[in-house]
Parts: C-alpha cells; sequence; structure tokens
C-alpha cells in the first residue's frame, strides 16, 4: 500500500531554493518519471493536493537535482509505502 499527503515542508524550501520555474521543475519532474500534469504540481506544491509516494518521488528526484546545480545538498525526502521493504 502507498501513501498519499500534501508536500512536506522540505519539497516547499527546496522548490524555492532550486530557483526553476513552474514549467522547467515540470520538465524535469517528467523526466525523472512523474505522470502528473503541470497543474497537479503546482496544487501539490501549493498545498491543495495530495499525491502518491511515487509521484512525490520524482518530484523530489528533480528538486534535488535542482538543489545540487545550485551547490546545495539534497533536501527532499524519498517517501517509503507501507509496504516498502525499505520503509522498515
Amino acid at each position: 500500500m502507498t501513501g498519499t499527503a500534501v508536500a512536506c515542508p522540505l519539497t516547499l524550501v527546496a522548490h524555492r531554493l532550486g530557483d526553476l520555474s513552474s514549467n522547467a521543475l515540470w520538465w524535469a519532474y517528467l523526466e525523472c518519471g512523474g505522470n502528473r500534469s503541470r497543474i497537479d504540481m503546482d496544487g501539490y506544491l501549493g498545498g491543495t493536493a495530495l499525491w502518491p509516494d511515487g509521484e512525490h518521488n520524482a518530484l523530489s528526484q528533480a528538486l534535488n537535482e535542482a538543489l545540487w546545480d545550485v551547490g546545495s545538498p539534497s533536501l527532499v525526502p524519498i517517501r517509503y509505502g507501507l509496504d516498502d521493504p525499505a520503509a522498515t
């Protein structure tokens, strides 16, 4: 079973620090395996949408890569589903 949740505070901080436009972030998210629309992503980052773990993880990768590009460490954590062996 995978969970759904709103964006965590570290996700929002990384979004601001990564210095990507919404459109550039959405393309980076798609390249990392994301499947949601840009409007859905904006809603998630705006706190009005819940996302499953897998979609968050694709966005997490895109945001962390943007942070690396500006010389910052990773901030956005990966989410593990309840049935994921790595969660234990």
